[in-house]
Formats: C-alpha cells, structure tokens, sequence
C-alpha cells in the first residue's frame, strides 16, 4: 500500500504541473482518480493527504481538491518583490500588503530595492537570472524611458518567472500583467472639483520619466480640455526622479521653488503628482509668502498621512490603502496557478480636505 500510494503522489504531481501549464486548478474527483489509475478509494485518499501535506493541493470539504500554484521544495516557493524603495511613503505598508497576500497563500518573499536606477535594476535581474525565482512582482525604473533592462527580464520569462508590474510596466516587454491606478480618470476627477470650485488657471506638476506621471498628465490636460479649459505648456511643471530622490534624502526643494516662480505664476491651482510632492510644494509656498488654498488651492494623488497632517491638509485621492499590494499578489498567485490573470487599473476615490479654494473675484 505504501509503495501504490506513493507512486499515485508521483503521478499526481506529474498532472498538477500540467494541468497549471493548461490553466486547471481542480484535480479530478477521487472516484474519477480511482478509475483512472485502478487503485482503491483508500490510496487516493492518502496520495492526496500527501500532496496536501506538501502544499500542492488544498482540499475543500464538498468541493474537492485544488492547486495551490505552489512546489515540494520550499525555495521554489519564493517570490522577488523589486521595488524602488523599501523605507520611505507608501512602500513600507505596500511591502507588507504583498508579503502578507503571499504568505496567506504559501508563498515566500524577497525584497530587492532599486532606488529607482536602471543600472542597480540590472545587477539584481543578473544575479537572479542566476538562480531564477517562480515570480517577480515588479516596480519599474523610470517606467515612462526606454528600458535598457528588458533583455534580462525576457530571459527570466522564458526561464519561467512570472512577472506582475506593480504602479507601473514596461509598455515593450510583451504580455504584462499589472496591478496599477486608474491614472487619467483620477487626473479627471481633481480636474473637475478644482473647476467646480470656479479656478481656471490650473497647472500641474509630474514626473517626466515615470508611466503613473505622463498617465496623470495625459488625464489631466484632457480633463481641462474637456472642460474648454486648454493648458498653456508653461503651466506644467516637470521634474524627474533624481529631483524627487534629492527631495526625500537631502530635502533638497529647488526644482519645486522653480516650479512656483514659473509654472504656477499665475495659477490659481494646482495637481500634483502625489501627495510628498504636494506637502514639500505647500511648504514652500507658504515660504514665500502664499496661503493654502486661500492664494493656491493643491490637489493630488495617493491620500497618505502627508495629506492630512496637522500642517497641511490636501485634497487628495484614496483607494483601499491595501489593494495594490494585496492584488499585485494575487494576481502573481493565479499566475502561478495557470489561471487568467487580467491586468488590473484601481479606481480612486475622492477625499476633499480644503474648506475654501475658490479663486479670488
């Protein structure tokens, strides 16, 4: 009994990988593994108890038993998290989100940081292409550049790594799946409650070099279109992610002091990319001389503690703090399992903070 038993695991394990390649996730019933295999009701039960002490399967009573994506070895099990921060703003509780998702399901995970750099991007793929992982949920470098890295990411794919882009993907690596922010209608909805507040000279503030920024633009200088308000291209205010990183580390503030002599000089609004930028900008509004939002009313993305601290309180959009995170993993999970895995863009939802606002008559 214990050699037949053993042998169905084996065989059971040779139909999992296959049924994951062709996207099944149930194992046949036990009557129906009998017949197929012509063994007892009793060595399928304990195949399957085996399997299930392995974490291949799990069993639902009155269901039966389904795939969990997962290995017999614990360190094909483990999942690469490449993100461009692990300490500062929403990272930390973003980590977490994905780690806690992957664990619930058995999963493990490694954090590897990039600091937002094309080149360190390219040493972690190197060293992973090494001994590749079974999925690798991913923030982009720079995801709105050309990508210099995409060669090693098609190798780890074709080594079978699941990939899953988180805020962001690169839009020449094929076949993407992605967990990111509904960027263009969140652009359209601050467009619309700062117009309905009366303003009219209303500019912006983005990343030149990230995918979430040129989306966030591209979202808002159409609403304002929409709204036969057309955006003078001076009222646009770029900086790039070194800017933003000089910004976190150094709190260096120039290009945004640069931003409120020119872009914003005669704004009576304005969006911004995200709530970090928005708190530095308040500040140095109020340095020189401007009050929020009695002179200049700030809108922008993200709704973090920086959008409602007792300094400054911004009008900002919110989703399920969790959700990205959370869904970036799922989505990993059911490509593990051979299961459809639709990108998905989150919706956002409006939290108004300012009281007042409206333009001066």
């Amino acid at each position: 009994m214990a050699i037949k038993y053993k042998w169905l695991a084996d065989r059971l394990k040779e139909m999992i990988y296959t049924d994951i390649e062709k996207g099944i996730e149930k194992l046949p019933t036990e009557q129906e593994l009998c017949s197929r295999f012509r063994v007892s009701r009793q060595t399928v039960r304990l195949s399957l108890s085996l399997l299930e002490q392995e974490g291949l399967i799990v069993k639902k009573r009155g269901s039966g038993s389904f795939i969990t994506g997962l290995r017999s070895e614990p360190d094909s099990n483990i999942i690469g998290i490449l993100i461009s921060d692990d300490q500062d703003y929403i990272y930390p509780s973003l980590i977490n989100d994905i780690q806690s998702e992957l664990s619930r399901n058995g999963f493990g995970s490694r954090v590897f940081v990039t600091g937002c750099r094309a080149s360190t991007e390219r040493h972690i793929l190197s060293e992973l292409l090494k001994r590749p992982l079974r999925g690798l949920i991913v923030e982009g470098c720079r995801s709105a550049l050309p990508n210099p890295n995409l060669d090693l990411y098609r190798r780890l794919r074709d080594s079978s790594t699941s990939l899953v882009f988180i805020n962001n993907y690169y839009a020449q690596l094929d076949g993407c799946s992605y967990v990111k922010d509904d960027n263009l209608t969140g652009s359209g909805m601050l467009v619309r409650h700062l117009t309905g507040l009366g303003h009219t000279a209303v500019g912006g503030i983005f990343p030149a070099d990230e995918l979430q920024g040129i989306e966030r633009y591209q979202g808002f200088v159409e609403s304002m279109r929409d709204c036969g308000l057309p955006v003078p291209d001076e009222r646009i205010g770029w900086f790039f992610s070194t800017d933003m990183e000089l910004l976190i580390k150094k709190r260096d503030t120039d290009f945004l002091r640069r931003i409120i002599t020119e872009p914003l000089a005669d704004c009576t609004a304005v969006v911004c990319y995200n709530d970090m930028t928005a708190y530095y900008l308040i500040q140095e509004l109020r340095q020189a001389g401007l009050n929020v939002p009695e002179d200049i009313a700030v809108a922008s993305f993200d709704n973090t503690y920086l959008s409602s601290s007792e300094r400054v309180a911004i009008t900002s959009l919110s989703h399920n703090p969790h959700e990205s995170g959370t869904e970036a993993a799922q989505l990993m999970v059911r490509r593990l399992k051979g299961l459809p895995a639709q990108s998905l863009e989150l919706p956002w939802e409006l939290k108004v903070r300012q009281s007042t606002g409206k333009p001066a008559s």
